[in-house]
């Protein structure tokens, strides 16, 4: 099977507040305070972890993590898990120095989509692909699927309808205002085409696609990804799934996440009418007629995912996929108190949610109480907070951060780049994302254990 690599962007949403829950820090004070210790040894705000991932404030004080490269999307969910995990570090740190300072005040981090003022956060899928061919080519192909794709692996959420509140599959949707463009923040476009291949430029670039939900289930985030490289995978060996360019894609995203039945007619560019279930189904079945290599659990959640809007019997996968399990706790709260979707509690279910603390957020709650499902163990997770994937580039760089971090010498790097801040050292440039092994890597390893041995006067390090 093919390799791939992959990766994982998720912008947090946060909030700091008093007791009463009135707002407590503007979020750049808020922001401040949460990344105070991050600051401290890293001496800015964006800065790479031992696990080969990297931690950052993003415009507008939002906190976003970026996983390391992976070509195994189980080792992104872990990756992304981790980063997670990192973060509630922080929060609860921050609390606990607000506290300790008589400050009313509580930081709260959300991975959820958007908020009741209007603001989305992102969750951005990185994806290297082939420079051969025509990259012009690959929207045209893709976009009928990533756009509906969130009757799959959408995160689930209560939407404004013609009629009043419904609740859909993707509040993500309506944020998108572009299928293609080189922008991110202006435009907000399902597929970014700025080329940061992040790799050999002569053999790759980076696909990424800005349009998904960010997904509290493991299941939901690692689906989302598993199928999304055999997609591109079909695509690269040459093949053409059926025309279904859409008519109008950026209206449909949104109609389609208000379908809660997926089956709402959708008129194609050629003149056609097919529907989201339908164009799923077919990318789906395209795929299982082609390779008999598949991930077999892939195909089994998607089918599932496809049969459960087909037949409208959502307990078949309301433990795995986020927009399953959030509509029937949605609809069972609300039933049972006598609430319209859009009320306040429904509102405060939604943040809750998407808490990252796992003690007080609503889904780690419901996996405790076996209403969701958990896949990866706590110890997979917990190596994933130390050590980059151990099959990509990601190895590389993780080995020579861990070693600097334990010999306190600072090492300056990128996605594609090492070097040590030592007299003399030259950067390491790697180019090729599946590279584990590197000479150079080895020597730089060993230098480090060498200098840090070193007087410290001869350091330069303070």
């Amino acid at each position: 099977m093919k390799r791939r690599v992959g990766g994982l962007e998720t912008e947090f949403g946060l909030l700091a507040v008093t007791a009463d829950g009135r707002q407590a820090l503007e979020p750049e004070a808020a922001a401040r305070e949460l990344f105070r210790p991050v600051v401290a040894w890293g001496r800015s705000s964006n800065v790479f972890l031992t696990n080969a991932g990297r931690l950052y404030l993003d415009v507008g004080s939002h906190p976003e993590y970026a996983t390391a490269e992976c070509d195994d999307p189980w080792d992104i969910v872990a990756q992304e898990r981790a980063g997670e995990r990192e973060l509630h570090a922080l929060v609860h740190e921050a609390n606990a120095r607000l506290k300790s300072d008589g400050r009313d005040a509580r930081i709260h981090l959300f991975k959820n989509n958007a908020d009741s003022q209007g603001n989305s956060f992102g969750s951005h899928e990185n994806y290297l692909v082939e420079r051969k061919g025509e990259f012009t080519r690959l929207p045209a192909l893709l976009l009928p699927f990533l756009i509906t794709r969130q009757i799959v692996t959408g995160a689930g959420g209560v939407l404004e309808g013609e009629g009043g509140p419904v609740f859909g599959f993707s509040l993500r949707a309506d944020h998108m205002w572009e299928t293609v463009s080189s922008a991110t923040t202006r435009a907000r476009p399902i597929i970014n085409t700025r080329d940061e291949p992040h790799g050999d430029p002569s053999r790759y670039r980076r696909l990424h696609v800005i349009s998904g939900d960010s997904t509290m289930s493991e299941v939901s985030t690692w689906l989302r990804f598993a199928m999304t490289f055999a997609v591109l995978r079909f695509i690269e060996d040459g093949h053409a799934f059926a025309d279904f360019e859409l008519a109008d894609p950026i209206s449909d995203i949104r109609r389609i996440a208000r379908d809660l039945t997926a089956s709402e007619p959708l008129q194609l560019k050629n003149g056609g009418v097919s529907t989201a279930l339908s164009i799923q189904r077919a990318y789906f079945s395209a795929l299982e007629r082609t390779y008999d290599d598949l991930d077999p659990r892939m195909m089994d959640t998607w089918d599932r995912g496809l049969r459960a809007l087909e037949t409208g019997n959502f307990s078949l996968v309301n433990r795995e996929l986020d927009w399953a399990i959030k509509h029937e706790l949605f609809t069972t709260v609300a039933d049972r108190r006598g609430l319209a979707l859009n009320a306040p509690e429904i509102q405060r279910l939604e943040l809750a949610y998407h808490d990252i603390d796992p003690d007080r957020g609503v889904f780690y709650a419901l996996e405790r109480h076996g209403l969701a499902t958990s896949v990866l163990s706590d110890e997979r997770i917990e190596a994933a907070r130390r050590l980059g994937p151990a099959t990509t580039r990601a190895h590389l760089r993780s080995r020579v951060l861990t070693l600097a971090r334990e010999k306190g010498i600072d090492v300056a790097v990128d996605w594609t780049t090492v070097r040590p801040n030592t007299p003399g050292a030259l950067p390491i440039t790697l180019l090729d994302p599946f590279e584990v092994e590197n000479p150079e890597i080895d020597r730089l390893l060993d230098s480090l254990e060498e200098y840090s041995s070193a007087p410290a006067e001869l350091k330069g390090l303070q």
